[in-house]
């Protein structure tokens, strides 16, 4: 089969069996065999946005931004197909779920320049809709801890840490990924209940199968360090995401310290990781 022909523009003369074979038979030819959508252009967000142009885009973040939301996608019309990838590796597209005109059942992260999605938009829901199987971000709820000693105790709202308590620690072990998910971020929540002074820290620790067997603190897998009188909701991103593989086991060690009168609550953790569905 012929390859593609870049279309011409006739001016009022007879037209050649050589020019229509070419820019018509051959190009239909090959459009009927091939999806040909040519180099993408590359758009920049602005405000959540950017405007489709062609059915293949390369996006870059708002002003170089190490992350940026992509909310929105004008120019669609009905039936229209889009394919999209980072343009950096650096710069990390996260396309919205339902924050603006795209519908794909939690945030897609365009992280790495190999990764592509893409979307068909329907006029009769006026939204974009992913084409075939792609990642999203989940979010998980644990609550399942582990004690290794009577300082912190198991009850109906979570694990509790009375007065007078220093340097006690117990673990929340993360066993429901798959090989392949990525860990993005993790959410501590609780209530601290001051009467003197307490803190509470939570750190990320990834459990390697080594011999002997090793731990590491993954980077940026810290919250800052809970001190005062309220429920917390307490937020850690990972430095860099974390993908999960074989030999590998991830817990959250959780350190309290209470003086008197001082009560920590520990309801559980709420992780965020991407999985291909």
């Amino acid at each position: 089969m012929a390859g593609w022909t870049d279309p011409k523009t006739w001016a009022a003369q007879i037209l050649s069996s050589a020019d229509l074979n070419a820019h018509v038979r051959d190009n239909l030819n090959y459009l009927k065999a091939n999806i040909g959508l040519g180099a993408p252009t590359e758009l920049t967000i602005a405000g959540g946005v950017i405007t489709k142009t062609k059915a293949n885009h390369s996006i870059d973040t708002e002003a170089a931004a190490a992350a940026d939301d992509l909310d929105t996608i004008d120019g669609g019309s009905d039936g229209d197909i889009i394919f999209l990838r980072a343009v950096n590796d650096a710069h990390t597209v996260i396309v919205k779920n339902d924050t603006g005109n795209i519908h794909c059942g939690g945030d897609i992260y365009l992280d790495d320049t190999h990764k592509i999605v893409s979307f068909m938009f329907s006029a009769a829901l006026s939204e974009w809709h992913p084409v075939g199987a792609y990642s999203v971000a989940r979010t998980f709820v644990r609550n399942t801890f582990e004690f290794p000693a009577a300082d912190w105790v198991a009850d109906v709202k979570g694990a509790t840490l009375a007065q007078n308590k220093a340097g006690k620690k117990c673990w929340l072990p993360l066993s429901f990924f798959k090989i392949g998910d990525i860990l993005v971020s993790y959410k501590l929540v609780g209530d601290a209940d001051v009467g003197t002074a307490l803190t509470l820290d939570c750190k990320l620790v990834r459990i390697n199968k080594e011999d002997p067997i090793t731990t590491t603190d993954i980077p940026g897998g810290a919250i800052a360090q809970v001190t005062a009188n309220a429920n917390f909701d307490v937020e850690a991103i990972l430095t860099d995401p974390e993908v999960i593989a074989t030999d590998k086991q991830y817990v959250l060690e959780i350190l309290g310290t209470t003086t008197g009168g001082d009560t920590i609550i520990v309801m559980g953790a709420e992780i965020t990781a991407i999985r291909l569905l």
